[in-house]
């Protein structure tokens, strides 16, 4: 390691922990029952409501970790859950994996009678969809099923886990419709939506003529807001969405982080996992390090920035892996070497599994003169390399004797 310059062994860590196999997929392993059935996407709970007068199944899945702490956690509500819940658990674990989102709570609403209880007003004889003149005669329970999620279940979550204040609402299609519903009908509910493939066509777009209503009221509206559809996605869907967001952009308030995509070729279904993963990877994009704090850094701005972000987010929120790396690697070409530590030792506190993190601290460590901390840091690698099985207790427990030997 002595015979790499800083600048050689900060790039060397970063293929060693971005791209080599050994490395990049250091990953928990999903538990499985003693018949061999693998676990991972949750509990289901017969949830008694009263004020749906009837059993509805909810489905609970806790981030990886969460027995083994005691840190709060976002919750993300997700509408249709039975039907969405294997490809909402699998992205959340992905992007939290990757520090591009912190770990949720991801609580899936299994759907009884979606006619019902996603929409927001009883359908006319002449909607669409419709069967003969009936129209949908159960519609328009929202403003019930509404009720439901503010006192019963939301509640019922917070109390039973431990919850971070930061509530996100997804849906598609119905649940799409249901999630612009209560976003203008309760706002404080939510501090984020993610609105797929919306179906804004209901009686006659009623809800995008509220829209206009609604955001020319209201000055201020701290929320962030996905709307996304396929670009395949066929009628009632597009052309309705853009309207209702063309709303959005003449009358947009203050604070209101919103953005309008169409993804892709997708039709109507299949574009649920894409329009899931873009939702999440925007509603958490703000956490870019920001340049000024590159331009000019301190300590205290630095460590302020994490625990603004930490505050928002739960304790286990973290930036991505290479924003650290970045961040340090422009601290040591600038020679702020103490600086680079701080960084990096808040990169390894939020990466523990991350050797490199570790072998690289442990040289700034060397390079400012603090070889006990450094040895100690090393040691720290060694028990990793254990845990993991990676493979180089060996090599960092030369490094130990050798610092021995120079002290």
């Amino acid at each position: 390691m002595k015979s790499m310059s800083i600048k050689q062994l900060l790039l060397a860590i970063i293929a060693m922990v971005c791209c080599h196999p050994s490395n990049a997929q250091v990953a928990h392993k999903i538990g499985m029952t003693k018949d061999r059935q693998l676990l991972g996407l949750g509990t289901q709970h017969i949830f008694k409501s009263t004020v749906l007068q009837e059993e509805r199944p909810i489905i609970i899945s806790l981030p990886i970790g969460y027995e083994e702490t005691g840190a709060h956690y976002p919750v993300l509500y997700v509408l249709d859950g039975l039907q969405n819940i294997k490809h909402t658990v699998g992205t959340v674990e992905l992007l939290t994996e990757s520090g591009l989102i912190p770990p949720l709570i991801v609580v899936g609403i299994e759907s009884l009678d979606r006619n019902r209880d996603l929409t927001p007003s009883n359908a006319g004889q002449d909607l669409h969809g419709s069967t003969g003149n009936a129209g949908i005669p159960q519609s328009g329970g929202a403003p019930r099923f509404l009720t439901f999620l503010s006192e019963e279940l939301i509640p019922y979550v917070e109390v039973k886990y431990r919850t971070h204040p930061y509530r996100i609402l997804e849906g598609h299609s119905l649940g799409g419709l249901f999630s612009i519903y209560t976003l203008m009908e309760k706002p404080h509910l939510f501090d984020a939506f993610i609105v797929e493939a919306p179906a804004l066509w209901w009686n006659k777009e009623e809800m995008t003529a509220k829209a206009k209503t609604f955001f020319k009221s209201n000055d201020n509206l701290d929320k962030t807001v996905y709307f996304g559809i396929g670009g395949g996605d066929g009628w009632g869907m597009r052309q309705e969405l853009t309207r209702y967001v063309d709303v959005i952009g003449q009358h947009t308030p203050n604070n209101f982080k919103w953005l309008h995509e169409e993804v892709g070729d997708e039709g109507h279904m299949a574009s649920r996992l894409l329009l899931n993963y873009r939702g999440l990877r925007f509603l958490f994009s703000e956490r870019k390090i920001n340049e000024d704090l590159i331009d000019d850094f301190s300590d205290v701005a630095f460590l302020k920035t994490e625990g603004q972000l930490q505050t928002k987010y739960g304790e286990k929120a973290r930036r991505p892996a290479e924003d650290y790396f970045n961040l340090v690697s422009k601290l040591v070409d600038k020679g702020n070497d103490l600086g680079a530590i701080t960084v990096l030792k808040r990169a390894s506190e939020a990466y523990p599994m991350y050797i490199g993190l570790l072998t690289y601290l442990a040289g700034l460590y060397e390079k400012t003169g603090q070889n006990d901390k450094a040895i100690a840091t090393y040691r720290n690698g060694i028990e990793v390399s254990k845990k993991y099985k990676l493979g180089q207790e060996d090599d960092l427990l030369l490094e130990v004797r050798r610092l021995r030997q120079k002290n």
